[in-house]
């Protein structure tokens, strides 16, 4: 009897500590005009992202099978953009991990694709049938691939990223830049 107290007060006594490490990051309205929100759970590890959407709560981080309790860093983006929502975290150095959220499917999950590199994204591309995520290589061994990494949301996942000298024609796309 004296265990079952015990546990029942710790428990109580926790979820002061437990709401005050919940916060939310970023909202945005998406295209749908809907709301879409970037919510942190925050321990002593670090931040661990997640995506609220019409009272559903899912990883932040799309891409299939992998594992979001992984994806501990410090956030180091989160920003709404032409009715996306783009964020990125430092989850181990030296490499950001990140998505942008465009939509909602009706299967409830992100319409996203992720991203990660060694230096944030400087501007999201946005055009009729994709959207391209234009990061400049500062890091000396990303440089020598070539001066930009572009992910591409029209490619197949494992092959959305590729390195090049000279960015793509701008006909057809609105272009953002990241501040």
């Amino acid at each position: 009897m004296k265990i079952h107290a015990y546990i029942i007060s710790l428990f109580i006594f926790s979820l002061p500590c437990l709401a005050d490490s919940i916060k939310t990051i970023e909202t945005c309205n998406l295209k749908q005009n809907e709301k879409i929100q970037l919510i942190s759970v925050n321990t002593i590890d670090g931040d661990t992202l997640y995506l609220k959407f019409r009272n559903i709560i899912t990883d932040a981080y799309s891409d299939p099978g992998e594992d979001n309790s992984l994806n501990v860093g410090d956030i180091v983006l989160s920003k709404c953009i032409n009715k996306t929502l783009i964020y990125a975290m430092n989850y181990g150095s030296p490499y950001l991990k990140g998505c942008l959220v465009s939509a909602w499917s009706e299967e409830n999950k992100p319409e996203s694709f992720c991203f990660a590199e060694k230096d944030l994204p400087k501007s999201i591309w946005f055009g009729k049938e994709k959207k391209l995520i234009v990061i400049i290589n500062k890091n000396e061994i990303s440089s020598l691939n070539g001066k930009y990494t572009i992910y591409d949301s029209s490619r197949k996942i494992g092959e959305r990223s590729y390195y090049t000298d000279k960015l793509p024609s701008k006909v057809g796309y609105e272009i953002f830049t990241i501040k």
